[in-house]
């Protein structure tokens, strides 16, 4: 299952090499044109804009009950002294649920970028301000990305199986974090990349422990 710490990093880093100017070029040439596509063809729909005018912030709940769940079922695998895949699995996710939510505040508090919404209310405010910690300006990256994709990547790594769920999630999550207007798309890009980032540096760092093999292989 574990593949080696370098090549890894080396795709990663990689990765977000090659990423970098494409999401400069959303910030710059792509993300208005569809914020205003969203704004003036979705929510001239009034359905459209009545379900997705106040829709409720799920997030830490996400976050909270991963590491609840993680926590009973590492604390029992592991007192009975199973150290299998799903006892990593659950050990990394007790770490990277809150970690990812810890890393997405500071973020957004570095970058200071004005959310969509915001910016739809006053388009001066567009950019980037630095530390300034304003209010609105908590769009960059997307913390429902960042968190959800670091969770998905734990999946992805330990359940090759639910590949193709995993990344039809964070596609459609993606899609509708630009489509309800509560987000650029470079947000959601970087909020990907960042998740993906973290859980492999938590991975190297907290699995460690020898894996047994599936029940029934010798």
């Amino acid at each position: 299952m574990r593949e080696h710490p370098s090549g890894s990093f080396k795709n990663l880093i990689g990765v977000g090499l090659l990423l970098t100017p494409i999401i400069l070029l959303c910030v710059h040439f792509i993300d208005l044109p569809v914020a205003s596509f969203v704004k003036n063809r979705l929510y001239s729909n009034a359905g459209w804009s009545r379900m997705t005018s106040d829709l409720p912030d799920l997030l830490f709940v996400v976050v909270l009950v991963s590491m609840l769940v993680s926590l009973l079922v590492y604390q029992v695998r592991s007192r009975r002294g199973i150290f299998d895949r799903s006892t990593a699995f659950a050990k990394l996710v007790l770490w990277i649920a809150p970690s990812s939510y810890l890393v997405k505040t500071l973020l957004k508090m570095v970058f200071g970028r004005v959310n969509t919404r915001c910016w739809l209310q006053e388009p001066e405010l567009y950019g980037f301000h630095f530390f300034q910690m304003r209010e609105g300006c908590e769009g960059f990256p997307s913390g429902h990305t960042l968190v959800i994709v670091t969770l998905l990547a734990a999946l992805w790594r330990f359940y090759p199986g639910t590949r193709p769920l995993c990344l039809a999630a964070a596609t459609l999550l993606g899609i509708a974090l630009v489509a309800t207007n509560y987000h650029f798309v470079s947000d959601v890009l970087a909020g990907a990349y960042f998740g993906v980032l973290l859980e492999a540096v938590a991975f190297r760092l907290l699995i460690r422990e020898p894996l047994q093999p599936p029940a029934g292989r010798c």
